[in-house]
């Protein structure tokens, strides 16, 4: 049978560290995608040691896995990663069985404010990288006979606009429309490569660090988050949304007018600062 690849965006840490753990445990091959070549390795050693475990004391699985450090908001090092991750799945006579993109960051504050830069380089990542990824790994899943793709998106992207974290709150609505918009489009032409986004709301993970946050609401486990996300995949959902309580937001989100929503979300985005 042919090996099975996961392949994982932002994996060096949060999250993505999270899904290659429980892909892993799947059974899957790992195809790391990182900015660090420490942090993947890192993430590796402890994959290996998990498959270890396992073949210990069951059936002993081939497993691979293999780390891509680029940093993706760079469009020209995001292509090469697309490239060299298809060669590996082509010289290995794998198939892509599912992509998790997982890559992201924010940053908080008044737009006025901000590093310019920065916001670019967070469009970069948080859209174009993933948009890329995206048709690539769509088109080889089509051709070998389906797959799942998971773009991770936030709950920020289920709401109008997000006061002080403008920028990110835009790239994440990107993020849903984009996803519902092809997973439709995937669905109408019978193809069964199936995506879906996951909106979480606060995870403990190094992203808040890095985003200058301090969560109003009190947040969820990684491993928490992807459990839930691995379920709804199995469920074929098209928006994964963990935790009852980000559920009930985005339920707001979605009867109250923008109008009223957007001041609230201010609030609790200053909340932050």
């Amino acid at each position: 049978m042919a090996r099975k690849w996961a392949i994982i965006t932002g994996a060096g840490s949060g999250i993505g560290e999270e899904f290659a753990a429980q892909l892993s445990d799947m059974g899957y091959s790992m195809i790391l995608i990182g900015r660090t070549t420490e942090k993947l390795e890192a993430v590796r050693k402890k994959l290996h040691k998990r498959q270890k475990a396992y073949n210990r004391y069951h059936e002993a699985r081939s497993q691979q896995v293999r780390i891509i450090a680029k940093d993706l908001s760079d469009m020209t090092a995001a292509q090469t990663a697309i490239d060299m991750t298809a060669q590996i799945i082509d010289v290995e006579k794998g198939v892509p069985a599912i992509l998790i993109n997982s890559a992201g960051f924010g940053s908080v504050g008044e737009f006025m404010e901000s590093d310019i830069d920065m916001q670019e380089r967070m469009v970069d990542v948080n859209v174009k990288a993933l948009t890329l990824f995206t048709y690539r790994m769509i088109t080889m899943m089509d051709r070998s006979g389906g797959g799942r793709i998971l773009n991770v998106a936030s709950s920020a992207g289920l709401f109008p606009g997000g006061p002080y974290m403008a920028v990110y709150y835009a790239t994440k609505s990107y993020v849903v429309s984009f996803t519902n918009g092809v997973r439709r489009e995937l669905t109408e032409r019978g193809s069964r490569v199936r995506v879906a986004s996951l909106c979480p709301g606060p995870v403990n993970t190094p992203f808040n660090i890095r985003a200058g946050v301090r969560n109003a609401l009190r947040g969820i486990s990684p491993r928490r988050c992807v459990k839930s996300a691995i379920r709804g995949m199995k469920h074929d959902r098209a928006v994964i949304v963990p935790g009852v309580s980000i559920k009930l937001a985005a339920f707001g989100a979605k009867v109250l007018p923008a109008g009223l929503m957007i001041p609230i979300v201010s609030h609790q985005q200053k909340r932050k600062l």
